[in-house]
């Protein structure tokens, strides 16, 4: 074989294998976010829901449960792959609720977000030490968020964010609607370590059953 021909290939190979290095699928971790509120709605006043709220999302295989915690209370969102229920838990002081949702109707109470057209842009930075991309999307009703998302890391779980399949990869920063209000969330820690089985578990007392209204 010419000796040329036998190093671009090589070349090719090492740069192929380097990339696949880089990029590392996220089957197992904790992703702590802050959310930040951008707009206050004008008619409720409403100012205080999200100025010191937390979001906690732990990924394990395809299972996923996401922890909000706000000033009035903790929401808690348990999404397990082979079952055919969404769970909620919600806890204000002493009142605590749990609602089961069917996959339609957690699909419908995320039907915003269905179909959303993704703009990928060229515009990059690096946020926690891993370089990330931007995208625009666009939902049904016309209105634009932002995404920073970085394809060093890829999760396995495309459910706990409304729009992680909307990228391809993790998503570091974005915006949302929380309640009345525009928010961004931001990436604050990145936990690689094993996530205890328990989280998943749903409880079978403590709580009153809230159904779907």
């Amino acid at each position: 074989m010419n000796i040329k021909l036998l190093l671009v290939i090589c070349c090719v190979l090492f740069v192929g294998d380097v990339s696949l290095q880089a990029q590392r699928r996220l089957s197992e971790a904790t992703l702590v976010y802050k959310v930040q509120m951008l707009e206050t709605d004008s008619l409720t006043g409403n100012s205080g829901v999200a100025e010191e709220a937390v979001s906690t999302c732990y990924l394990k295989g395809a299972n996923s449960r996401t922890d909000l915690v706000t000033s009035v209370g903790k929401q808690s969102t348990i999404f397990i792959s082979k079952s055919p229920q969404v769970v909620l838990l919600k806890e204000y002081g002493n009142q605590r609720y749990l609602t089961r949702l069917t996959r339609a109707q957690w699909d419908q109470s995320n039907q915003r977000y269905r179909n959303a057209r993704t703009e990928l842009q060229s515009d990059s930075l690096r946020i926690k030490g891993y370089r990330c991309s931007k995208a625009l999307i666009t939902l049904a009703d016309s209105s634009v968020y932002t995404i920073w998302y970085t394809s060093e890391l890829v999760p396995l779980n495309r459910e706990f964010l409304p729009l992680a399949s909307a990228v391809p990869g993790l998503i570091l920063s974005f915006e949302t609607m929380l309640g009345d209000s525009k928010v961004r969330y931001e990436i604050d820690q990145i936990v690689m370590a094993p996530v205890p089985q328990l989280l998943f578990d749903i409880p079978e007392s403590g709580y009153r059953l809230l159904e779907v209204q």
